[in-house]
């Protein structure tokens, strides 16, 4: 049955936020140990205070701000706050909700379907930013919601801590960070969300309030993935480990040998994420464990030719493809040949999807080409683990995905039987993966590489999508994109276009596994068609404890003032 995985006792986390005052001590005193400086990434200007304080009547000077997110696929042009303590943010949020008025919560603004964005009023906290206590015993840190997660990074260093997981990117604020569940690699280790072990939310009918994992866990739960729906995240207690240095090995793998070895090579390796290359029998595996070995390449480093042999395929396909192009088109494009020797992977790859995007065979020597560069870049390197696991994105895209659970390490859920397959996947989250390919390749789809996928171990959240009552459950996150490399308004919606079919065939496939599978919340979105938005609601209801999340929403913004457009059509308030 594809029903919620879980079950939890309602009653009791209801019955725990009753038990809460607004007026909770805070669980660590506010020692100032370190102070970031602010990192505001949000510009703006051009309101008159006048009409602010006629909006939003507040000490706290608002600006009419535009934002982008970092594919610049979703913007808006809002209200933005930004206050400097918890007192001004508790006394803004009392203030906005007796007046009704809109304060949606909004971190860096990165999530690709701008999750956080509203245009009537959103609040920021990039200026409350500081680390507030550091227990060097616990290993736990109180910081405020607004810090960057690269300042958390340093702000550790000194205490010789880091966080146990890190996602593609350190950008994040950590309010954000948390709030949308996002999450890193590795069958042992949960999402993001599951290192809190205390929150300070400032909702619009309770004000503050402090939760803790030790004396309200469940209403933690609940809580915890609130994809700024509560309220605005102020601060958070995390749990952290010990700073550590990791090995990472890149190398590639055939279909045949990912079927062979992955059991084996999920439950030996900390940290290990696959990219699938379509139209080719390429896989890029990389893999990261603790090592104490010093920073630096294991062997020797890349000669000039070297570098120049692993770019060639690439570079010679982009020339090729540049020459064939008319004057004005290369014009347009900003398509020169003659620079494309100085094109690192990322640049080459970008400049080949610029033209033919959507070219079944374009994309698919692109893709060769690409699974070329990858044979040749074998190779092991050390540093600290916040780095290693950071990885390049690309350039502005298109991104979906999904998660769904694969059994436990020692037990990885069978793959289904289907008839006419080349090679038998060894379970279900690697089935998935080779069946979506095989639809991609049977039906000529111009899908680039790669397609992503990781794991993570359960987690505690209630809204995570790896949420399970069983810490030990291992689940799959599978990514797709398709890259936005130009800024013809006409080619990117032709290829918004061809994406939403990307995204529907993903979900065909999904839909077969037993338990189905879920966006993440920060790439998702609601379509605007009303019967389609009536199925998506009830796909998210068979995963997502609807009642209950609407039932907290209810009680701590009954006015209904942080949530937005995205959150009020992925669960509205009268479905339970």
């Amino acid at each position: 049955s594809k029903r919620p995985m879980t079950t939890f006792l309602h009653r009791s986390v209801v019955q725990a936020l009753s038990g809460l005052s607004r007026s909770l001590p805070r669980a660590f005193r506010r020692p100032r140990v370190r102070a970031i400086g602010a990192v505001v990434a949000l510009t703006g200007g051009g309101l008159t205070i006048a009409e602010a304080k006629r909006r939003h009547v507040h000490s706290t000077e608002p600006k009419m701000t535009k934002i982008a997110n970092w594919s610049n696929t979703h913007n808006v042009t809002g209200l933005l706050y930004q206050p400097e303590t918890l007192e001004e943010l508790e006394r803004l949020v009392r203030d906005c909700h007796e007046r009704g008025m809109k304060l949606r919560p909004v971190g860096a603004g990165i999530s690709p379907n701008g999750i956080a964005f509203e245009d009537q009023g959103m609040v920021n906290l990039s200026k409350m930013n500081n680390v507030l206590h550091v227990d060097e015993d616990t290993m736990q840190v109180r910081v405020q919601a607004g810090m960057r997660v690269s300042e958390l990074v340093d702000a550790l260093k000194p205490y010789g801590l880091t966080l146990p997981n890190y996602a593609s990117i350190k950008e994040q604020e950590i309010g954000g960070f948390v709030s949308a569940g996002a999450h890193g690699t590795g069958a042992y280790i949960p999402p993001l969300d599951d290192t809190v072990v205390a929150m300070h939310l400032v909702t619009p009918a309770r004000g503050g309030i402090e939760i803790t994992r030790k004396e309200q866990p469940q209403l933690l739960d609940a809580l915890k993935v609130g994809l700024g729906a509560f309220g605005v995240v102020a601060e958070v207690t995390l749990q952290c480990v010990k700073s550590h240095n990791l090995e990472e090995h890149t190398f590639t793998a055939t279909r045949a040998q990912i079927c062979a070895n992955h059991e084996k090579w999920l439950k030996n390796n900390k940290h290990i994420r696959y990219m699938w290359l379509p139209y080719t029998d390429t896989v890029v595996v990389v893999t990261n464990n603790p090592t104490t070995k010093p920073p630096g390449v294991v062997g020797s480093e890349l000669s000039d030719a070297e570098e120049e042999r692993r770019l060639k395929p690439m570079h010679q396909l982009l020339t090729k493809g540049i020459n064939q192009c008319d004057p004005e088109t290369r014009e347009n494009l900003g398509l020169d040949a003659s620079l494309v020797g100085s094109l690192n992977f990322a640049e080459a790859r970008d400049w080949l999807l610029k033209f033919n995007t959507l070219n079944t065979e374009h994309v698919r020597r692109a893709n060769q080409a690409e699974a070329e560069f990858w044979k040749n870049s074998e190779g092991k390197v050390v540093g600290d683990s916040s780095e290693m696991l950071q990885f390049d994105c690309g350039g502005e895209q298109l991104v979906f995905e999904v998660c769904y659970p694969t059994g436990t390490v020692d037990n990885l859920t069978p793959a289904i039987e289907r008839k006419g397959r080349k090679v038998k996947p060894p379970s279900a989250d690697v089935g998935f993966v080779m069946d979506l390919l095989e639809h991609i390749e049977t039906t000529g789809f111009p899908a680039p590489s790669p397609i992503e996928q990781r794991w993570t171990r359960a987690s505690q959240s209630r809204m995570s999508p790896a949420a399970s009552a069983s810490i030990n459950d291992v689940f799959s996150w599978v990514g797709v994109i398709m890259y936005l490399p130009v800024s013809d308004p006409t080619i990117r919606g032709r290829i918004q276009d061809k994406f939403r079919d990307y995204t529907q065939l993903v979900r065909k496939v999904g839909a077969e596994l037993p338990s189905d599978i879920y966006p993440h919340w920060g790439k998702i979105e609601m379509p605007s068609d009303a019967k389609a938005l009536e199925a998506d609601q009830a796909w998210l209801s068979r995963r997502y404890p609807v009642g209950l999340f609407n039932s907290l929403r209810r009680e701590l913004d009954p006015k209904n003032i942080c949530a937005n457009d995205l959150i009020n059509k992925a669960f509205p308030l009268d479905r339970e």
